[in-house]
């Protein structure tokens, strides 16, 4: 049996995509058709082979299964960091690194460059933020003496 180039799983003879990670598997014959065992697994929503269960991708074609909608996910930490920032700055960035933590980890391409986008974003909230606190005690110190 052949081994994945990219995560090393154990892969059946007859797969052309690794069923843990999704990636294609080179393999030097190809195989003349997908075999259909009705009681093995659930239909491909796309090319409608037989999957086996517990597998996250379709052997024959490569889509993934149970795609995550991280949008929940998306909007609470662009909403949470952008106006809780605004307001309780505190908590706008703990909102914010925990939705960006939580999307960083994502298979979902998407979703890890909607994780990066946050960083940036909390980022540079933090840099004015802390700015605009040194320009408000510099001036406390300012009008102290005048």
């Amino acid at each position: 049996m052949p081994f994945c180039s990219n995560c090393g799983n154990e892969v059946k003879d007859n797969t052309k995509f690794c069923p843990n990670c999704g990636n294609a598997i080179n393999t030097e014959t190809e195989p003349t058709s997908t075999p259909q065992n009705t009681n093995s697994g659930i239909n491909c929503p796309k090319c409608g082979s037989i999957i086996p269960f517990g597998n996250t991708v379709c052997l024959n074609c490569g889509t993934p299964l149970n795609q995550e909608s991280n949008t929940v996910a998306i909007l609470l930490g662009y909403v949470g960091t952008i106006l809780g920032s605004l307001f309780i700055p505190l908590l706008g960035i703990i909102i914010g690194i925990i939705s960006a933590i939580y999307l960083l980890t994502r298979p979902s391409k998407s979703a890890k460059i909607h994780g990066i986008i946050m960083i940036l974003i909390l980022a540079i909230v933090v840099i004015l933020w802390f700015s605009y606190m040194s320009y408000v005690n510099s001036m406390r110190s300012y009008y102290y003496y005048y």
